[in-house]
């Protein structure tokens, strides 16, 4: 692992900007879930996305780099902060607008092109670098098991009487 960048470019400052918003984003938001349900939500989505880019974005595979190329910087790791108020944003909505199931598959497919789009956005910035034959069309299967896994886990817990 290098710690620092080798230049301080534009994704670098893309990355950054994009934190700040993100988290402005949850700031902002009126906290409905309890701190303890909020942090799983934040491990959740650190633990699924350091799982996906350590199997897939590695050997064996190797299909794609992160930021400027396949050792980990600082800037890698910043990038892992995205990904948090983006999965409190997903189970925010669900919540507040009482997603019902004949609805669910809609809501999952629509947050799965907002987040294609955001990672397009990401790509023509720099941040992500497909190869090996990879391309952004093979994470719609990633963001739709995701976020389905995350509903699943959030009715286990409201089941379970763990959240409301």
């Amino acid at each position: 692992m290098r710690f620092v960048e080798n230049k301080f470019d534009q994704n670098d400052y893309f990355v950054i900007c994009a934190v700040l918003v993100s988290w402005g984003i949850y700031f902002f938001l009126p906290k409905v879930f309890s701190k303890q349900l909020t942090i799983l939500i934040f491990l959740y989505s650190l633990t699924a996305a350091g799982l996906f880019d350590n199997s897939i974005g590695a050997e064996p595979f190797d299909f794609y780099d992160i930021m400027d190329g396949p050792e980990y910087t600082v800037m890698d790791v910043v990038v892992y902060f995205l990904y948090p108020p983006f999965s409190y944003l997903f189970l925010y909505l669900y919540k507040k607008y009482q997603i019902k199931d004949r609805y669910l598959v809609f809501f999952i497919a629509s947050f799965t092109a907002a987040a294609i789009a955001i990672e397009w956005v990401f790509y023509i910035m720099g941040v992500f670098h497909y190869k090996n034959g990879n391309s952004i069309k093979y994470s719609v299967c990633t963001y739709l098991f995701i976020q389905s896994l995350i509903i699943v886990f959030y009715r286990f817990l409201r089941t379970n009487k763990q959240e409301t």
